[in-house]
């Protein structure tokens, strides 16, 4: 099946054609909707924006609602961003990963709302932030701008440097960069702790969610010729269930030697690491199996809004 959308002005049309994907048999409203979403590359941004609150809320410094569609949109730009790097010569390749064909073959829209994108947010940074904070902000993203360069003009360095780490430290900058900025806390032995605290479950839950994705794409990506931690240490496909449920039981304990009492935290995030293992099941299609690992990346959120 096929999903278009088509925009028409001024005799220009912009088609965007959603790619062929198996779990569209399942004719289920809820898969099209995340498969729709997953190619817009709209997962990542939400995923940020929930565990921003999920900082905002440890750290009590309260956010601004334009510091969240701030946070959104420069993840969307960086997830979307490589995307477009990625879709290069995708649509001659033997390899089908359905995110990449959307991408590619919906390039140049996509590139035009990226620019529109880019520009808005250098705007509302701008006028929202204060000096310091745009520098700290232009910093962060220097340093991830200077890895993607890197692996553009060397490709031996994602091997290096997995993408997959390089995922999981800018996502803990980012979702803690707000609500930093808004409770201004002193720097002692409690930040030090919260902020622990906070950065092993959430960047593990990241790097975790990474390695099922990239567990599950490892043939494609070896066709490709990618670098991934899957694609290097085969082990990790072949375990990923357990790998998935040990690390979740690894984070209760942790969460529970901290703080020294079972809480709603280490439980959520267990929860979400056990949910991401499952998710390898023969019974779930494929090409679903990413977009719904992102999805449990929200249940820590979703669970402690519900429960606090």
């Amino acid at each position: 099946m096929i999903f278009d959308l088509s925009a028409k002005s001024e005799g220009v049309c912009f088609t965007f054609k959603m790619f062929n994907y198996e779990s569209m048999k399942i004719g289920s409203l809820l898969s099209r909707l995340l498969l729709f979403a997953n190619g817009l590359s709209l997962d990542a941004p939400l995923v940020a924006v929930a565990w921003q609150e999920i900082a905002a809320h440890q750290l009590n410094g309260p956010l601004q609602n334009y510091e969240r569609l701030l946070l959104f949109m420069a993840t969307w730009l960086v997830y979307a961003g490589d995307r477009l790097l990625d879709s290069r010569g995708v649509l001659t390749s033997v390899v089908d990963i359905p995110r990449h064909q959307f991408v590619a073959r919906n390039f140049w829209p996509l590139l035009c709302l990226w620019i529109v994108l880019l520009m808005t947010t250098a705007v509302m940074t701008w006028l929202c932030l204060n000096p310091s904070a745009i520098l700290i902000a232009v910093f962060i993203l220097g340093l991830l701008g200077g890895y993607f360069a890197l692996c553009l003009w060397l490709p031996i360095a994602r091997w290096v440097i997995p993408r997959e780490v390089i995922v999981s430290l800018f996502f803990i900058v980012a979702v803690l960069f707000f609500p930093l900025l808004e409770a201004s806390p002193p720097i002692n032995q409690e930040l030090a702790f919260t902020l622990i605290r906070f950065s092993i479950p959430s960047g593990g839950l990241i790097l975790l969610n990474c390695l099922g994705i990239a567990s599950w794409e490892a043939e494609m990506d070896r066709q490709a010729g990618e670098s991934t931690l899957a694609t290097r240490f085969p082990f990790v496909v072949k375990f990923f269930p357990g790998i998935a449920i040990a690390t979740g039981i690894v984070f209760l304990l942790i969460d529970r030697l901290l703080v020294h009492e079972w809480n709603i935290f280490g439980g959520s995030v267990c929860t979400a690491a056990i949910m991401i293992g499952l998710l390898d099941s023969a019974w779930i299609p494929q090409d679903l199996k990413p977009i719904l690992a992102d999805a449990m990346l929200i249940v820590p959120f979703a669970i402690q809004a519900i429960v606090l």
